[in-house]
C-alpha cells in the first residue's frame, strides 16, 4: 500500500512542472525553441516576441507542455498581449 501511495504522489508531482522546472529563455533548448518560432532571446526580452500563437508555440516547446498548459503557463507569466485568453 505504501508502494501505490508514493507512486500516486510522485505521479502528481510530476504533471505539473513547477517554475523552478521549467527551462531557462537563455538555453540552448529555449533559443532553439525560439528560433523555431522565428524569435531571439532579445525579442523575448523586450515582449517582442512575434503573436500570441507563436508564443504560445514557443512555450510548449520550452517546457515541453501540452498546448493547454503552455496557454495556463503563458497567462499566469504575462507572455501574452493584453486581450489574449
Amino acid at each position: 500500500m505504501k508502494i501505490v501511495f508514493c507512486a500516486a504522489i510522485a505521479m502528481s508531482a510530476l504533471a505539473v512542472a513547477p517554475a523552478s522546472a521549467r527551462e531557462r529563455s537563455d538555453s540552448p533548448h529555449s533559443q532553439a525553441c525560439m528560433a523555431k518560432n522565428g524569435f531571439t532571446l532579445e525579442m523575448w526580452r523586450a515582449h517582442a516576441a512575434g503573436t500570441d500563437a507563436q508564443v504560445l508555440r514557443y512555450i510548449q516547446c520550452r517546457d515541453r507542455v501540452s498546448a493547454a498548459q503552455a496557454k495556463a503557463i503563458g497567462i499566469r507569466d504575462h507572455n501574452f498581449s493584453a486581450g489574449y485568453r
